[in-house]
């Protein structure tokens, strides 16, 4: 969970390939491709993994980037020519790998993964600018000026944008796949296979919009209204807010979710003081417009362990499959108000 501080300012097709008479064919999806159809595709799909990764090489490009980019998401990938760091402590690295051969092995895997799942978000995401940098083995001094401007230190370094301002970043390839995803989710709103987070949960950005969501009425009023505080760089906000989509999703009719990004302008940020929220992630849970209970920090399991208890005192009964799983990270983050 996230103490504040300071101002409250998806999936890899499984391929499986059997022999025909004279034709290889691939089944995909439930379609039947044939190789020459299948290797179209894939062409394509690199093209179009082309047209949305833009390289940057140096300030000047970087500068235009953030100007085109306009309101738009801008997230940003600075990787080594061959260097690919973990982001542990070097003492704690050295332990964790004894076998040097083995550990740089296993590290430029795991940064092929990350640039490949980088390419498929880029190219799935339609509207958020992605961009790539990287630092040769003897870097360029136009190379050094760019890390040194964005304080990149360690290779790979993963960095969220928006209208100029970094959001958030992610230092090292442990665990940056999933906090690519993450953060274009918590950030942009997209997901794996076409779904966008709108469609499930509200984003609050006033007031009026927080009074009317938990006010107002339904179909059913014994759905519970449950609404997200959340801050725009606050890693367990972003961690949790897979799950938070997934229950969304499969809690319909149960519950209703939202969002308020608490610091986004002074109106929220008064609104979570009057709640008394001083960490995040915090869940705040309504039903006829009073809050009912609430929730802090970002375990998956409590959450959903709250809301269920809360619809049962109702005899409602909780929607099948409603366990939502996922990595365990840091819970909470303290609050204090400027």
């Amino acid at each position: 969970m996230h103490h504040l501080h300071g101002s409250v300012h998806g999936k890899c097709s499984l391929f499986r390939h059997f022999c025909k008479p004279r034709q290889l064919v691939i089944r995909q999806l439930g379609r039947d491709e044939t190789a020459e159809i299948a290797l179209e595709r894939r062409l394509r799909e690199s093209q179009r993994v082309d047209e949305r990764v833009r390289f940057v090489s140096n300030l000047a490009d970087w500068e235009r980037e953030k100007r085109e980019a306009g309101r738009n998401l801008l997230v940003l990938e600075v990787q080594g020519e061959t260097v690919c760091h973990s982001g542990l402590m070097e003492e704690a690295e050295y332990h964790w790998k004894l076998d040097v051969q083995a550990a740089a092995e296993e590290a430029r895997m795991r940064c092929a993964e990350i640039k490949h799942t980088f390419q498929r978000i880029a190219r799935d995401c339609a509207d958020a600018t992605f961009l790539s940098h990287t630092v040769a083995d003897t870097p360029t001094p136009c190379s050094s000026a760019l890390c040194d401007h964005l304080g990149v230190e360690i290779l790979p370094t993963l960095q969220f944008w928006k209208e100029g301002v970094k959001l958030w970043e992610h230092r090292g390839a442990l665990h940056m796949r999933d906090d690519l995803a993450e953060g274009v989710l918590f950030y942009e709103g997209s997901a794996a296979d076409g779904v966008h987070m709108g469609s499930y949960v509200t984003e609050l950005d006033s007031r009026a919009e927080f009074n009317n969501f938990v006010s107002g009425s339904g179909s059913n009023d014994n759905v519970l209204k449950v609404v997200n505080i959340a801050l725009t760089s606050a890693a367990p906000c972003i961690h949790v807010y897979p799950a938070v989509l997934a229950l969304a999703r499969n809690f319909n009719g149960y519950a209703s979710f939202a969002r308020v990004m608490g610091d986004s302008n002074e109106e929220l940020e008064n609104l979570l003081k009057e709640y008394h929220v001083l960490e995040v992630p915090t869940f705040l849970f309504f039903r006829n417009g009073k809050e009912v209970g609430r929730h802090v920090g970002s375990s998956r399991a409590d959450l959903i362990g709250q809301i269920l208890q809360i619809q049962q005192s109702l005899g409602m009964e909780p929607p099948p499959g409603s366990s939502i799983g996922g990595r365990p990270r840091v819970q909470r983050q303290r609050a204090s108000w400027r």
